[in-house]
């Protein structure tokens, strides 16, 4: 038992020594420098500078230029991107987003095609708003051009469009106890975690039609966002949470039903306001369960989702571990509709079962994130995070 326990320590240590090289590697140092939207001139330049300095930048991409010319660029690419993004650079998943937009957006235009010109806020959905008076607007202009604090606000918003995960919201906690190799995506498997969640609040309302995209998520989104932002019972406005949960239930011959959920924040979900009569809208407890999660980039799609679960499901069965019911799927969505598309962070998510008893050894929570490159550079910076759904402030 001592020498497992020896060995373990060893491996550890050496996985975070790897890490923490490739932390500090030309890749991650140039990757930050030219796509972090978090730092200022000086650390970008000193970053740059260092990148570019390193000898290893000159033979990395005469590898890769080795790699591609040998093997030709459609068997060697996968091994020369490695070399120049590996994973955990933005880069990196960049290229993997905008690989996903090439099957979504054609996607995307057949079910706007397919799909009636209806308004989100037609019957049964929310109300239209109205147009806000022309001296609030004014208020509102001269408020933002003298309060910094508000100008802060705003930029960071902005920058919210450029980061896969905003910052700054609530998430539902939970702790990862397993990892599983997904299908490959640019020669590297995709992770699929296991992760138990704890308890948690969310204000819930059914949708009509196709639950992932078109008019039945918009008035679903539009009718939860009401009740957040203070069309309740108490007139009380909460703070908006990631992520929007989207759950589809479907069976042979059955039509699919799904549902649009909210997070409360963990302040206001021990007494949640009352959610108006006829509103749709409803308060439900989750309960603590181990649920499996993949990421995936991009748009989500009818058929988007439809492979995401396979590959799930598959991964699922190769491990061992047993869905509660594979025929009910949840995505979670992080992003404002304006994120550009390839930089959206989406889930594919169901509850599951592990028989298997197989934890892993080195705990997720002590993984070091690419960004944590240079911190000298960097201090002012948020923690690294985890995993994908671990960037906000933990409920």
């Amino acid at each position: 038992m001592l020498y497992r326990s020896s060995f373990l320590l060893l491996v550890a240590c050496a996985l975070h020594l790897v890490i923490a090289l490739k932390a500090n590697s030309w890749q991650a140092r140039l990757d930050k420098s030219l796509l972090s939207v978090d730092l200022g001139v000086g650390s970008r330049l000193r970053l740059l500078n260092k990148a570019v300095k390193d000898p290893a930048l000159q033979s990395d991409v005469r590898a890769a230029i080795d790699v591609i010319r040998e093997r030709g660029f459609g068997k060697g690419h996968p091994e020369a991107i490695d070399l120049l993004w590996p994973t955990g650079t933005t880069a990196r998943a960049d290229l993997e987003g905008l690989t996903a937009l090439r099957k979504q957006i054609p996607e995307v235009l057949e079910q706007l095609r397919e799909q009636p010109a209806v308004s989100p806020f037609a019957a049964g959905g929310a109300q239209s708003p109205s147009l806000p008076e022309p001296t609030e607007v004014f208020a509102s202009v001269v408020t933002l051009a003298t309060d910094r604090a508000k100008q802060k606000e705003l930029t960071e918003e902005a920058k919210d469009l450029l980061r896969s995960t905003p910052k700054g919201l609530e998430t539902p906690g939970y702790k990862v106890v397993r990892s599983l190799d997904g299908p490959l995506s640019l020669g590297k498997p995709e992770v699929v975690e296991l992760r138990e969640y704890e308890s948690f609040m969310v204000a819930r309302t059914n949708m009509s039609g196709s639950p992932f995209g078109g008019n039945g998520g918009a008035t679903g989104f539009n009718t939860l966002a009401s009740y957040l932002f203070g069309d309740n019972a108490q007139k009380r406005a909460m703070a908006m949470t990631m992520p929007v949960e989207v759950t589809s239930s479907s069976s042979a011959g059955s039509v699919a039903t799904g549902s649009m959920a909210f997070v409360l924040p963990k302040s206001d979900a021990d007494a949640p306001p009352t959610p108006l009569d006829g509103s749709g809208v409803a308060v439900d407890q989750v309960p603590s369960r181990l649920v499996a999660a993949k990421a995936f980039a991009g748009i989500v799609t009818d058929a988007e989702v439809a492979r995401q679960q396979t590959a799930l499901l598959d991964a699922l069965a190769a491990a061992g571990v047993s869905p509660v019911d594979a025929t009910q799927i949840t995505v979670l969505q992080y992003n404002s509709p304006l994120t550009v598309p390839w930089r959206r962070r989406n889930e594919v998510a169901i509850v599951v079962i592990d028989d298997t008893g197989v934890v892993d050894e080195v705990d997720a929570a002590d993984e070091v994130d690419a960004d944590k490159v240079d911190a000298a550079d960097d201090a002012g910076d948020a923690a690294a995070v985890t995993s994908w759904y671990d960037s906000g402030v933990r409920m």
